[in-house]
């Protein structure tokens, strides 16, 4: 494909909902993602609600993507508006949904990736009424079921009693390492913390403070972001630590992010003219290649791993503000207007993230059946590429975090009813803020701890990184063992 990308209509497949077949007038819209600033409250019509793979202002909880539906209302009445595609055709990033007292206008951006025509025979928009106190979230589950019933059909495997255990994740320490160290800056730097022998030591701290985690996540800076290769100056015997960490009952899973193109031949990466953006999932050779680096480190005979914390999925190719993503921290963006991206194989949106995702998970599950995989994809389309959703970097919250958290947690709880909920950790700036959370999140989901030694209080001014006391991971880890249903808690 070449040319200039402009916004031009025919990029949107616009999908019109009058009032009469919704059966009222809509005067409010829920959003079912909160937004960027936490609200979860419906805002007034007129408005638009957009969603997409990357944050918008309305669906700002960082999932990639959430569900592409809204709740539309008036006085006790709703309905679901969803946008259904056939297998094969989310070829879009973002959709918007217009509405107005007249219905609901709903715009589908394929970017200038798929001729109208052909996605007109294969999206549309679906209306589901309410029933009679049927709350938003019990009506957006019944209405994603009729538009993608296999994510709620049962499963048939038991989960893995270890999958619920809490779960320790370095990112917390190696930011507060850095921070501590170095002064006030920035968030990437953390990547040279991520060390071998400083996770040993973190861990330590919580075996001295009795924390019951059954899990340790090797967070990012362990590899280049493209080939997930140890560092072997940062981790020299990374296979040695997993074994170390599973004598002692636990499992270890590793930071994977999604997109990075550090260490990737040009052929397998997607480009706008002459600059690389990210890695292309449609090209084969590197769909092998990914799929026999995830059982390496995964197989017994390679490193022995026992799954993946899935990351950056909102690094995915996009025309709209187009970045190039070579590693955390280091990406730039793409001048406007540029080249239309080019990929080995024409597809788009969120066909790209589910190809990448599935390739890895069933790589993941070959190689290790009990595998855990977490990500953030907190749409239907999306559950048989991963087993756990990661309700992703909770940011500056100004109200009630637990409130914010459990926002997300029920619509991914909607959205995957069979999926579990890693309910994440990632709280800088308000230590009481993250101590609560800490502490009572084992009643969201399965609880995790990112920090051991330093809190990040901030990025810019001293202190940085106060400690964190022993007596106060004595009190996360008293507050986990009084939960009944974390697995691994009476240890």
């Amino acid at each position: 494909m070449t040319g200039a990308v402009r916004r031009k209509r025919d990029d949107e497949l616009v999908l019109n909902i009058f009032a009469a077949a919704i059966g009222f007038a809509p005067k409010r819209v829920w959003c079912p993602a909160p937004s960027i600033e936490h609200r979860t409250a419906p805002y007034p019509a007129p408005g638009t609600i957009r969603i997409g793979t990357k944050d918008t202002a309305e669906a700002g909880a960082r999932f990639s993507p959430s569900p592409y539906a809204v709740v539309v209302e008036s006085g006790t009445h709703r309905a679901f508006i969803g946008v259904q595609a056939e297998a094969g055709w989310h070829r879009w990033n973002y959709a918007a949904f217009d509405v107005t007292s007249r219905g609901v206008r709903v715009r589908v951006d394929l970017e200038g990736h798929t001729p109208l025509p052909a996605a007109a025979k294969h999206i549309r928009a679906r209306v589901i009424a309410g029933a009679a106190g049927e709350d938003r979230y019990a009506l957006l589950r019944r209405g994603l079921a009729r538009l993608y019933p296999a994510a709620y059909k049962a499963r048939a495997r038991k989960t893995p009693a270890w999958w619920s255990r809490p779960t320790y994740c370095g990112w917390g320490d190696q930011v507060g390492m850095s921070l501590a160290l170095e002064g006030p800056g920035l968030e990437s730097r953390c990547l040279a913390y991520c060390i071998q022998g400083l996770y040993e030591r973190w861990i330590r701290r919580l075996d001295e403070a009795g924390v019951p985690f059954g899990t340790v996540i090797v967070d990012g800076g362990w590899s280049p972001g493209g080939v997930w290769k140890p560092h072997p100056a940062q981790w020299p015997d990374l296979k040695g630590f997993i074994a170390g960490q599973h004598e002692k009952g636990r499992r270890v899973l590793l930071w994977t992010p999604l997109w990075y193109h550090d260490g990737l031949p040009d052929a397998w990466c997607a480009f706008a003219g002459k600059k690389r953006l990210a890695a292309d999932p449609t090209h084969p050779a590197y769909r092998r290649f990914l799929a026999a680096q995830v059982r390496h480190l995964l197989s017994p005979d390679g490193f022995d791993a026992d799954g993946f914390k899935v990351d950056m999925l909102s690094c995915i190719p996009c025309e709209r503000g187009a970045r190039s993503y070579e590693h955390f921290g280091r990406n730039r963006a793409i001048a406007d207007p540029h080249p239309l991206i080019r990929l080995h194989v024409r597809a788009w949106g969120c066909e790209l993230l589910y190809l990448l995702q599935k390739t890895l998970y069933r790589a993941a599950k070959a190689a290790k059946s009990d595998a855990l995989v977490t990500s953030s994809s907190v749409h239907p389309y999306f559950h048989d590429t991963f087993d756990m959703v990661r309700l992703h970097d909770t940011g500056a919250v100004k109200g009630d975090v637990i409130a914010a958290m459990k926002a997300r947690a029920d619509l991914a709880r909607a959205t995957l009813p069979h999926h579990l909920v890693d309910a994440d950790d990632w709280i800088p700036y308000d230590f009481g803020k993250w101590l609560r959370y800490t502490s009572n999140s084992h009643r969201i989901g399965v609880p995790c701890l990112f920090y051991s030694e330093r809190f990040v209080r901030s990025f810019d001014a001293e202190p940085v990184a106060p400690p964190v006391r022993l007596a106060t991971l004595r009190k996360i880890s008293r507050a986990w063992r009084k939960a009944p249903h974390v697995v691994g808690a009476d240890q």
